[in-house]
C-alpha cells in the first residue's frame, strides 16, 4: 500500500512540474519613449500594436497556465491535507508579475499612441485601446 500511495504521489509531483514547466512566459516588447510618437509613421505604430496583441496572445496563454497548475497545486495540497508551499508561493509569484507585466505592457502601448495621436491630430486607425469582442 505505501509503494502505492509512493507511486502516486511522485507521478502526482511529475504532472505538476510538467505543468509548471510547460507555462512560458514572454518577453513583453519594447516600445519607444511616448516623446518620440511624433516622430514615427503610422506604420510604425501598427507593428508596435501588432507586437502588443501578439505579447497579449501568450501572455494570456501564459496565465491560463498557471491558472491551471495553481489550481491543480491547490487540489492536491487539498487532497492531501498539506498547507500551502513553496510551489505553491512561486506560481502565485509568477501569476502575479505575468500580469503585472500585461497590464504594464497595455499602459506603454497606450501612452505611446495616444502621444502619436496628439502630435498628428488626428485619430489613430482602429483605435490606441485593444477591441472587445
Amino acid at each position: 500500500m505505501n509503494r502505492l500511495v509512493l507511486a502516486f504521489a511522485l507521478a502526482l509531483f511529475a504532472s505538476e512540474a510538467a505543468a509548471q514547466q510547460a507555462c512560458v512566459k514572454p518577453a513583453p516588447p519594447a516600445f519607444p519613449a511616448p516623446a518620440t510618437a511624433g516622430t514615427l509613421g503610422q506604420t510604425q505604430i501598427e507593428q508596435h500594436r501588432d507586437a502588443r496583441d501578439s505579447f497579449f496572445s501568450a501572455a494570456d496563454a501564459n496565465l491560463r497556465c498557471l491558472d491551471a497548475s495553481i489550481e491543480s497545486r491547490m487540489q492536491s495540497l487539498f487532497a492531501s491535507g498539506a498547507p500551502m508551499d513553496a510551489e505553491l508561493r512561486t506560481l502565485g509569484a509568477a501569476h502575479e508579475t505575468a500580469s503585472r507585466e500585461r497590464a504594464q505592457t497595455y499602459e506603454r502601448f497606450l501612452r505611446l499612441c495616444l502621444a502619436w495621436e496628439d502630435a498628428r491630430h488626428t485619430p489613430f486607425p482602429g483605435g490606441c485601446a485593444v477591441a472587445t469582442p
